[in-house]
């Protein structure tokens, strides 16, 4: 008999922690932003004379660490970090990345592309892409160029962008709009600097 009212309350103990489990709420929503800009019509910029028509530049690898995907990430202190769940970007960061730089340099700038061959070389390691908490939250891109030919370094450069959420946009918009401007700026910063370092090579060996 003792036997029978243990395993039935053992039987309704586990029906009650079934139903718990499945009473928990809903699947969790997840949601994907985009943060680049929308352009509907590019005016690329006309190159600023023959010095500038000359520049040539092979756009190489773009990388990035394996806490850089999909998923958002946000650092509440120095060396904390952490990522939302419900939340994620519709690409990695290096996609996102690379067609910008791309954009800039040689729509915008109007360098040259290589695709292979003897021109130098800029790489891209994306060490941040994420929110900044605090007051006021912000978004940070933070990339480290690599500019070199053959076995010789051109350029090599920390670059680090922060762009504060605007003040009125409601919502997690505010952040993906941050970031898209900070996307922007780190990618004039980058094409400025690799534009200056293959100038200044080119007066040297002149």
């Amino acid at each position: 008999m003792k036997t029978t009212s243990a395993l039935g309350g053992l039987l309704a103990v586990i029906t009650l922690s079934g139903c718990a489990l499945f009473s928990k709420g809903d699947a969790l929503q997840v949601r994907w932003f985009d943060p680049e800009t929308v352009r509907p019509r590019l005016t690329s910029a006309t190159p600023a004379g023959p010095r500038r028509a000359r520049q040539e530049l092979e756009l190489g690898r773009v990388s990035s660490g394996r806490g850089l995907r999909e998923k958002i990430a946000f650092r509440d202190a120095a060396h904390e970090l952490g990522y939302y769940e419900d939340k994620r970007w519709t690409e990695r960061p290096e996609v996102y990345v690379r067609r910008e730089l791309a954009r800039t340099l040689f729509e915008e700038r109007g360098m040259r592309r290589a695709i292979a061959g003897g021109a130098p070389v800029l790489e891209i390691e994306i060490l941040s892409f994420e929110e900044l908490r605090g007051e006021p939250p912000a978004a940070r891109i933070q990339l480290r160029a690599l500019l070199h030919e053959a076995h010789e370094a051109i350029l090599e450069k920390t670059i680090t962008v922060d762009r504060p959420v605007p003040a009125g946009v409601s919502g997690f918009d505010g952040l993906v709009r941050a970031m898209a401007q900070a996307l922007e700026a780190v990618a004039a910063e980058v094409a400025t600097e690799a534009q200056a370092a293959l100038a200044a090579r080119e007066g040297v060996e002149r």
